[in-house]
């Protein structure tokens, strides 16, 4: 985890480092989500095609583990 530090201007604005940026593909004029939890706010950037998600998952997604978690999830909600 890599963790930077930012100073909120007296506009109420942040500054997301140009590494992180770069990690999530964001751009000058791009929309993010920014979420209220216990321990903090998380920014994440606001999907509106799919080709933003291009290299935000460069792990290997375990497709059958994922699909069995899936079909057991849809188990719980049938009548």
């Amino acid at each position: 985890m890599k963790i930077e530090q930012s100073r909120i201007s007296t506009k109420g604005q942040l500054t997301i480092p140009k590494e992180f940026r770069e990690k999530l593909n964001i751009h000058k004029g791009d929309e993010v989500v920014i979420y209220l939890k216990d321990e903090g706010i998380m920014i994440k950037p606001k999907v509106t095609h799919l080709g933003m998600l291009r290299g935000l998952f460069r792990e290997e997604i375990k497709l059958i583990e994922a699909d069995k978690f899936i079909q057991k999830e849809r188990k719980k909600w049938r009548i």
